[in-house]
């Protein structure tokens, strides 16, 4: 995530540039590797909360903050200046997220997985998508389209 007046949408620009990220998170060693594998030349700040990492940006301490993206449009969204702020569509990691469901709770499970399932089948799902979504990113990301077809796959 970047300030929409900073010109910076993509990793290529962040070259010389600060980028923060919660310690102790996934995210840190999977933003290392993308930069070393990119040859780009950032510096990793790292910062105590996603909302201190917004307050930095806000504040020009640091140049982009990277985190699990439903994290930055959740920041995003819910901010006063929410037109002050890009989300790049690109996903350098994978990190699967699931609907916590009690323990030997077979009956109300089918009942989640049939949904969401009718929901990716019917194509319900995009207008959910580009509601919470769709207005930070300028393009679905490919892993949404990969899981838009495997959570097609009808209920058993």
């Amino acid at each position: 995530m970047t300030l929409k007046s900073s010109n910076l949408h993509d990793l290529t620009s962040l070259g010389g540039k600060k980028i923060g990220v919660v310690r102790n998170t996934t995210t840190v060693d999977a933003l290392n590797a993308l930069l070393k594998e990119t040859l780009t030349d950032a510096k990793v700040i790292k910062v105590a909360s996603a909302s201190d990492g917004l307050d930095k940006l806000r504040k020009g301490e640091i140049d982009a903050f990277s985190s699990d993206q439903v994290v930055l449009i959740g920041l995003a969204a819910t901010a006063e200046d929410i037109a002050n702020f890009v989300i790049s569509s690109e996903v350098f990691s994978f990190e699967p997220f699931a609907l916590a469901v009690r323990r030997n709770d077979a009956d109300f499970r089918l009942v989640a997985d049939r949904v969401i399932s009718h929901l990716y089948r019917t194509g319900q799902i995009l207008p959910i998508y580009e509601q919470w979504f769709g207005r930070f990113a300028k393009e679905r990301p490919p892993v949404f389209d990969a899981l838009y077809q495997l959570n097609a796959t009808p209920e058993g």
